[in-house]
C-alpha cells in the first residue's frame, strides 16, 4: 500500500490507500469524529453511483473542528475534498452550527468577484446519507502559502496579490450586520454594535455554564460592549473572511511563477467592520497593504475596536479550547490573554 503525502488547506494527509488511519491526536476533541468506511462509501455512492470505486481515501490532519478527507475515485481521479461537520452540536456556538450551510453562498459571492476560491461539488444537510452535515469540494493541486516549499523571494508578490484579493472581498456588502445564512437561520442586525453586544452575551453565557470565568470577570467583559456608539460608527457591513492566515491561502507554481490559486475556509465569514480583518495581523505587512490599496486606520476609535475584537476572540477561544477541544494548556493561555486584555481596557478607560 502507498503512503500518501500531500497538503490541502493547511492539512497534512496521513491516510493509506484504501484504508483510513484511525488513531490521531485529534481524537481528543469532543466535536471531531472520523467517519467509518461504510459512511464514506455511502457518500461516494450518493455522489457518483453505487458502482464507483474508491481508489484512495486519506484523512487530512490539522483540524479539530470538521473532519476532512481527500478522496480519489474512478469517477474523478483528480480528487475531491470531503469535509464533515462536527458532532455534539450542543457544544457549538450558534454561528458554528450553521457555518457549513453558508459556504456555497459565500463561495458563489467570491466567484462573482473573480476571487480565486474553492468550487463546491455537493452540499448535504439532509442527514439521510449519513447522520452528519457534509460538503464536498474539487481538489486544488496546491500548497498552503505557509508551506516551507514556497520560496521566500516569492512571498512579497504573493502578499501583494492577497491584498488585492481581500480588497475585492471587502467590497462585497450586506444591508445588515452579522453572520449571513442562506435561509436566515441566524438573525442579522441593523447595527454593528448591537450584533457585537449580542455575540458577547452568547460568549458570556456559554463561559458561565462551564465556569470558565467568574461572574465578575464576565460582567466586566460585557461592560466593554455596553456603549455601542464607537461600534455604530461602522455603517457599512463589509464581507470579512475572519480567519485570514497563510494556511487559508493556497498557492501553486505555473511556468516558473508562483501565484495565489484559492482563498479557502471562508465558513467563518462575517459581515461587519472590515477592521476586524486587521485585528489579527497574521498577514499584515507592507506588501499586503500595498496590494490592498490603503494603510491601516490608526485612529483612536479604530484601534479601540480592533482591541475589542481581540478581547472577544480570547474569551471565545477560552471556551473553545476548554469545552470543545479539552486542551488545558491552550485554554489557560486564552484565558490569560482575555483577562490581560480586559485589564488593559479598564486601565485605558479609567484614564
Amino acid at each position: 500500500m502507498v503512503l500518501v503525502s500531500a497538503a490541502f488547506a493547511g492539512y497534512v494527509i496521513v491516510g493509506q490507500q484504501m484504508k483510513i488511519q484511525r488513531k490521531s491526536k485529534m481524537a481528543t476533541s469532543r466535536i471531531f469524529k472520523e467517519l467509518t468506511n461504510s459512511e464514506i462509501d455511502k457518500i461516494i455512492s450518493n455522489l457518483y453511483g453505487s458502482d464507483t470505486k474508491i481508489i484512495d481515501c486519506s484523512l487530512m490532519k490539522g483540524g479539530l473542528f470538521n473532519t476532512t478527507y481527500l478522496l480519489k475515485t474512478d469517477s474523478d481521479s483528480n480528487g475531491i475534498v470531503l469535509r464533515v461537520a462536527p458532532i455534539n452540536r450542543h457544544l457549538l456556538f450558534d454561528f458554528e452550527k450553521s457555518m457549513m450551510s453558508a459556504e456555497p453562498l459565500f463561495y458563489e459571492m467570491l466567484q462573482e468577484k473573480k476571487i480565486p476560491t474553492s468550487e463546491v461539488v455537493h452540499y448535504d444537510n439532509s442527514f439521510s446519507i449519513i447522520d452528519r452535515e457534509y460538503i464536498i469540494f474539487k481538489y486544488i493541486r496546491s500548497i498552503p502559502m505557509n508551506d516551507i516549499r514556497v520560496p521566500k523571494d516569492t512571498k512579497p508578490g504573493l502578499f501583494r496579490r492577497l491584498g488585492e484579493i481581500i480588497a475585492s472581498l471587502h467590497d462585497i456588502k450586506s444591508a445588515k450586520f452579522g453572520w449571513k445564512r442562506p435561509n436566515g437561520e441566524l438573525k442579522m442586525f441593523d447595527s454593528w454594535g448591537t450584533f457585537l453586544q449580542c455575540f458577547a452575551s452568547e460568549i458570556a453565557d456559554k463561559a458561565s455554564n462551564f465556569g470558565i470565568f467568574s461572574d465578575g470577570e464576565l460582567n466586566r467583559f460585557l461592560d466593554i460592549f455596553t456603549d455601542r456608539a464607537v461600534f455604530d460608527q461602522i455603517t457599512m457591513a463589509c464581507m470579512v473572511h475572519a480567519d485570514l492566515w497563510e494556511g487559508n491561502v493556497l498557492v501553486s507554481q505555473n511556468d516558473g511563477k508562483w501565484n495565489v490559486v484559492a482563498l479557502i475556509d471562508i465558513d467563518k465569514t462575517i459581515f461587519g467592520d472590515k477592521g476586524l480583518e486587521f485585528a489579527f495581523p497574521t498577514v499584515l505587512n507592507d506588501d499586503f497593504l500595498s496590494g490592498y490599496g490603503s494603510r491601516l486606520d490608526e485612529s483612536t476609535d479604530s484601534i479601540f475596536r480592533r482591541n475589542t475584537y481581540r478581547l472577544l476572540e480570547s474569551f471565545m477561544y477560552a471556551y473553545i479550547w476548554f469545552v470543545q477541544f479539552e486542551n488545558e494548556e491552550r485554554y489557560e493561555a486564552a484565558k490569560r490573554s482575555g483577562l490581560s486584555a480586559l485589564e488593559l481596557f479598564e486601565t485605558s478607560l479609567s484614564c
